[in-house]
């Protein structure tokens, strides 16, 4: 069990509202237009690459289901509980 585990690090998505994303790993995302990534990605989000090419179908269809609900910050918070983690400043 582990956050985003249909995503790999590199993945290139789109999220809800239009911004372009690279997945670095699960706390850790990029936003192509060079501004702050503020709370990350808004869900749902469309795999756009893998390994630096056109995702597969079934790759697009895991990653659209794992991410139709929820947020990235209602996951980082449920890990955070899970493990008794503390944000730091």
């Amino acid at each position: 069990m582990r956050p985003y585990a249909s995503l790999r690090v590199g993945d290139e998505v789109a999220d809800a509202v239009g911004r372009a994303w690279q997945f670095n790993g699960p706390w850790d995302w990029t936003a192509f237009d060079g501004q702050p990534a503020g709370a990350g990605p808004e869900w749902p989000l469309v795999l756009l690459t893998r390994a630096g090419t056109p995702c597969s179908l079934e790759y697009a269809k895991a990653v659209a289901t794992s991410t139709a609900s929820g947020s990235h910050q209602k996951t980082v918070w449920d890990w955070m509980s899970l493990t008794e983690a503390s944000p730091t400043p």
